[in-house]
């Protein structure tokens, strides 16, 4: 049933899609993303610094912990020191654009790439369970420093017009989002995901064909997450970087609204449409987690804010296309570099030795 869902949904998003792009003139949005030219190029690097500045954050947030384990630490989860590779901040990066790659790319509802993403940073040396809990938290501070910039933009477009539909209903979205937010740090802190670990045993237990291939000890990822929020100044840090890699977006909108000519003679300051438009605009995105690159969704969601500006759905729906052009641009060698991964830890699985069990004393 849920497979049948999720296709609909999928073919749902894909004809929506089509047709927002067919009744707004194929013609007219072919011209205008030609306007853009070669300044795609700079969209893309202003991706891959977004990109970075989340990897950044994402290593950040380790904190103490990964200091302590890289330098000999010893604890129960991990009597074993770390390799050095595992603290290198470009393997984050790399990792990132992976799991952004994923999300936007495959149908995996935007979360199965950072699911891969704590996986493959086992592979590089750390603790699974570490691996997982890094994951969670990092998706707490995506989540809420995304949720601060999404306010920021909501605050700006009250600014612009005032107390109408448009600035109650997202208003209405932002609140509903609190309580999702505060459900999952609760989670987190208060030892929930102990329930989620061991239901995730007994379904490896059950069904075995699944290949989760989980290590038979505990992975202690309540013990992980408590250690890693405790270094509140690390936890802080990082969110400042993912602010830094939210705001990126404007400078990408600001350049699209450029080359379409609707950033001149405007009397509220240049930057202020790129703000709401990519903040509130981020936002739509995200809450479409369930539809696979929020194909469609993006775009009304653009038209909606663009007729704020009287921006023409055909150049909305431009802005929208070009931001998905970095989506390709790095997500398909973020694909690539994955499958490169997997081929060479397959590869290293295949050459290890596999030492015989020596028989019990006596027998």
């Amino acid at each position: 049933m849920a497979r049948w869902l999720f296709f609909l949904v999928m073919a749902l998003s894909i004809t929506g899609f089509v047709a927002l792009l067919v009744l707004n003139g194929l013609a007219e949005i072919g011209r205008g993303l030609q306007a853009v030219g070669w300044l795609l190029v700079a969209i893309v690097g202003i991706r891959l610094v977004a990109l970075s500045c989340a990897g950044i954050g994402w290593r950040i947030a380790f904190g103490r912990t990964l200091r302590i384990l890289l330098h000999g630490g010893r604890t129960e989860s991990c009597p074993e020191r770390l390799e050095p590779r595992a603290g290198q901040t470009w393997r984050y990066v790399g990792l990132r654009c992976i799991r952004e790659g994923i999300n936007s790319l495959l149908p995996a509802a935007q979360v199965g790439g950072d699911l891969v993403g704590g996986r493959l940073l086992a592979r590089l040396g750390v603790p699974l369970g570490l691996s997982m809990a890094s994951i969670l938290v990092d998706l707490l501070l995506q989540a809420a420093t995304q949720g601060v910039f999404a306010l920021s933009g909501l605050l700006a477009l009250y600014w612009l017009v005032g107390n109408n539909h448009l600035v109650r209903e997202l208003g209405g979205g932002l609140l509903l989002a609190i309580p999702a937010l505060g459900g999952f740090f609760i989670a987190q802190r208060f030892g929930l995901f102990v329930v989620v670990e061991r239901g995730i045993r007994m379904v490896k237990r059950l069904m075995p064909g699944l290949g989760l291939n989980l290590p038979d000890q505990p992975l202690d990822l309540q013990i992980w997450l408590k250690k890693l929020y405790a270094d509140r100044w690390a936890i802080s840090w990082a969110c400042f970087v993912h602010m830094l890699g939210w705001s990126t977006g404007v400078a990408e909108v600001w350049i699209v609204l450029h080359c379409l000519g609707l950033n001149g003679h405007n009397p509220h300051g240049e930057w202020v449409r790129p703000l709401i438009l990519e903040s509130l605009g981020q936002a739509v995105r995200s809450a479409a987690f369930a539809v696979p690159g929020a194909l469609g969704i993006q775009e009304g969601g653009f038209i909606l804010l663009g007729a704020v500006f009287n921006i023409p759905a055909s150049q909305a729906i431009i802005l929208s296309l070009v931001k998905r052009l970095p989506d390709l641009a790095i997500g398909i060698p973020g694909l690539i570099a994955w499958q490169a991964m997997e081929a060479r830890f397959l590869r290293q699985r295949r050459m290890t030795p596999v030492v015989p069990e020596q028989p019990a004393a006596g027998e």
